[in-house]
């Protein structure tokens, strides 16, 4: 904890009276490109397989959530503190199979506990909680995901023949493979631009 207890006093400082211009103009809104390009890049180490870059990019990524978290701190609405204990409690919430005493012995049943507890959340849709902002991809992903632990019929409707649907059934394919389609298509696009340097 000594490094991450480092890092938070150098944002305290980059964000403190005497701290860097460029840090103090910055708010929730103006991070926002900062931290997707920092994730993409920590998505490109990972794609890569190399761990020296993951460790650098990962280190980014937590910066940038750290300097969002000082930011609700500067203005007094939460902190870091708040951030980390809300997630925790939820992670202990949602998995009663290792923090209580449920019984659950496979990954389907993981799942489908975890959606039973969201929706004791105040959840009322299953796709309620996927970002609008994820890449097309990601999200018809996803959406598969949550249909068919909801409604496995859905998925063989066709509403249209268009290219939209024709991605969408590749997505299909993709999601009853346990292939991340974003993820596939990313690094298909990395191989052909290899191919063009």
């Amino acid at each position: 904890m000594t490094e991450f207890e480092r890092l938070l006093h150098v944002a305290d400082r980059l964000l403190g009276p005497n701290g860097c211009p460029w840090d103090l103009e910055q708010t929730f809104f103006t991070l926002q490109p900062y931290l997707l390009e920092e994730t993409h890049e920590l998505l490109e180490a990972i794609d890569q397989e190399n761990r020296a870059k993951i460790m650098e990019e990962l280190g980014d990524v937590l910066y940038a959530l750290i300097f969002i978290a000082k930011l609700g701190e500067k203005e007094g609405s939460f902190s870091i503190a708040h951030s980390m204990q809300t997630v925790a409690d939820k992670l202990i919430r949602r998995h009663p199979h290792i923090f209580g005493d449920k019984q659950i012995s496979s990954t389907e049943e993981v799942l489908s506990n975890w959606e039973e507890v969201k929706k004791k959340e105040g959840k009322k849709s299953p796709i309620a909680d996927i970002p609008p902002a994820l890449p097309a991809l990601a999200r018809a992903q996803k959406v598969l995901s949550k249909m068919k632990r909801k409604k496995g019929e859905i998925l063989q409707e066709k509403i249209s023949d268009d290219l939209g649907q024709k991605l969408w059934d590749l997505v299909r394919e993709a999601e009853a493979a346990g292939i991340d389609a974003e993820g596939a298509l990313r690094r298909t696009c990395i191989a052909y631009e290899q191919k063009l340097q």
